[in-house]
């Protein structure tokens, strides 16, 4: 499908320089293309660097480079192609014959590269030399990007004694990558040394490179529509936050109304903080729009100058500009860029003090509050394993869109969630105490042993959702504490298997293996010296009084003389009790929980 052109637009955009609205020329103005890819004439351009302002005068890129001089820049040769095509759809330009003088063109020779007259049309009719020449018409001719390839001309070797040859072949050496013709190859770019020269066809070359920045535009499209989508976020945030300050205001009238004369000039304060806010975030927005409106016509400019450029298929005028183009393109590609609007917080009115006691605090009611947090940036600190039943500290500093720190005055509250979808209710709703600029601090236990993990923060500001951040916080279980039994109630819980051995003996319970002994009195009272102690079964008399440590062994067959270790290293009698050093793994193989 033909793309219709605007002559005017054309050539506005690509063959006027933009410093002296000249039109480029082969001559004193001829095109110079910096790497953002603006071009201006010759002339401008050493006017430019003679007084070193190396700054893009259309997007204010910086092009300094090393030894800088006009020839730095590459001259760009399809513009004499579009120049060319531009003339022959005027009607008001005569073209003039290439080959007769004062001879008005009436076609173009796509062989020839040349615009010609009647004459010379009637010899490429009836000469064997241009035999086989396609010829068209300058009348009629149809004005659309999709001819422009059909004014492009043929690139010619530039050195004294090769210019009547045309550039066929492509250096593809590291320190050449050029165009050059058949007498370069046979001289001074000799393959002979593979690393320095290395020819090939100029076609693929020129097809490869086109396909390879033509993939590149692609990509940056995407960029391109991520932009338009983010600058239509910034202005949804702006409408938003117009309607937002419409609300707030009517919400401060309505209050301000029940106070009457005593606070409208507080409310009249509150009614400019607004506004100020609300200037303050329609400045930040509206600059970073306009940042993604230049960078999305940027990279528009840099899109269409690629497509102008492939579409004249002249092979060594787009080479010349292959690497700045696809320099500029990568440039583009890997340019950075907050890819939500930078302030997305709304103001909001604190409806603080009011009530009975409003006149005791007139002077302090109500606050209008917002932020310039930017979500991305903020920082959520919990411990990597927390114990339950323990206190732990959660920590929230917020950031703006430049990663200063706000100090803003904010409610922030947040809560945490086992699961994605699940909060954990026994918690509810946290709220933190500002400690300094932008941190805030609470601390919380979790008693909900049957909880394993925290696996995401959401974080309130102002009562309004701000952020959320997921998480992998491992809650374990809280150590179990030395448990003493009296001979009241292990009389229920024991079992028939004992495991004996000195002091303390290891019983099979129904709560697991107890560690237990008799308390020394009543062993000295009632039982004398022993040797070696049996805790008292269901065979046994109950009334023995028997302190008890609970513990769980792994296998049933413990020896004796690994209950005698782990008795004589980790237990000892403390105030009328029998007390272990936890944990129990640390001390015997055997005994791994307690």
């Amino acid at each position: 499908m033909s793309t219709a052109v605007n002559i005017e637009g054309l050539k506005k955009q690509f063959l006027e320089c933009p410093i002296c609205n000249e039109l480029f020329n082969q001559t004193n103005r001829h095109p110079r293309v910096l790497p953002c890819l603006h071009s201006y004439c010759y002339t401008c351009l050493k006017k430019l660097i003679e007084q070193s302002k190396y700054a893009c005068p259309l997007c204010k890129s910086d092009f300094f480079v090393q030894n800088i001089s006009v020839d730095s820049f590459s001259k760009d040769n399809t513009r004499r192609d579009l120049l060319d095509f531009v003339r022959a759809g005027d009607n008001k330009s005569v073209i003039q014959c290439d080959e007769c003088e004062n001879e008005k063109a009436i076609s173009r020779c796509k062989d020839c590269f040349r615009f010609i007259c009647k004459s010379c049309l009637a010899a490429h009719k009836t000469m064997k030399t241009f035999s086989g020449h396609e010829v068209f018409a300058l009348d009629g001719f149809e004005l659309s990007m999709d001819h422009v390839s059909e004014f492009r001309h043929a690139g010619m070797c530039s050195l004294s004694n090769h210019q009547k040859n045309p550039l066929t072949l492509f250096c593809a050496g590291p320190d050449c990558q050029k165009p050059i013709c058949y007498s370069c190859c046979l001289t001074s770019h000799m393959p002979t040394d593979k690393k320095k020269h290395i020819t090939r066809d100029i076609e693929t070359v020129y097809t490869e490179k086109a396909t390879s920045m033509i993939e590149k535009k692609d990509k940056i499209l995407k960029t391109e529509k991520e932009l338009t989508g983010l600058s239509k976020s910034i202005n949804e945030q702006l409408d938003r936050l117009a309607d937002n300050v419409d609300t707030t205001k009517t919400e401060i009238q309505a209050i301000f109304e029940l106070a009457c004369e005593m606070l409208q000039r507080r409310r009249d304060l509150l009614i400019v903080k607004t506004d100020q806010l609300k200037k303050e975030k329609d400045t930040l927005l509206k600059k970073q729009d306009t940042e993604v409106i230049n960078f999305i016509e940027t990279i528009r400019d840099a899109c269409i100058f690629l497509d102008q450029t492939v579409a004249t298929k002249n092979h060594s005028a787009f080479l010349l500009l292959s690497k700045t183009i696809s320099d500029r393109l990568d440039h583009l590609q890997d340019t950075n860029f907050d890819k939500q609007p930078r302030d997305c917080n709304l103001i909001s009115f604190n409806k603080a003090n009011l009530g009975a006691e409003w006149q005791r605090f007139v002077d302090t009611v109500g606050k209008v509050s917002s932020s310039s947090a930017f979500s991305p940036n903020t920082k959520v600190t919990l411990p990597t394993a927390i114990e339950s039943e323990n206190d732990f500290d959660i920590i929230i500093e917020f950031f703006d869109y430049d990663n200063a720190q706000v100090s803003d005055d904010m409610i922030i509250t947040c809560v945490l969630f086992e699961r994605a979808d699940a909060p954990l209710t026994s918690l509810g709703e946290l709220s933190l105490t500002h400690i300094e600029n932008g941190k805030y601090q609470t601390s919380c236990k979790i008693m909900d042993t049957g909880i394993q993990r925290i696996t995401k923060v959401e974080v309130m500001m102002n009562g309004k959702d701000f952020y959320a951040v997921e998480l992998n916080t491992m809650i374990k279980k809280k150590q179990k504490e030395v448990t003493t039994i009296g001979s009241d109630l292990y009389w229920d819980f024991i079992e028939d298997t004992v495991i004996r051995g000195k002091g303390p003996t290891a019983v099979k319970s129904k709560l697991g293996y107890l560690l237990s002994g008799p308390k020394l009195s009543d062993v000295n009272r009632k039982l004398g010296a022993v040797g070696m102690f049996n805790i008292l079964t269901n065979h046994k008399m109950k009334e023995f009084k028997v302190e008890s440590l609970e513990i769980d062994i792994e296998h049933e067959n413990e020896n004796t003389d690994s209950i005698n270790m782990y008795q004589n290293i980790s237990v000892e009698f403390q105030e009328n009790r029998y007390v272990a050093k936890l944990p129990w793994k640390h001390y015997h193989d055997t005994l791994l929980k307690n």
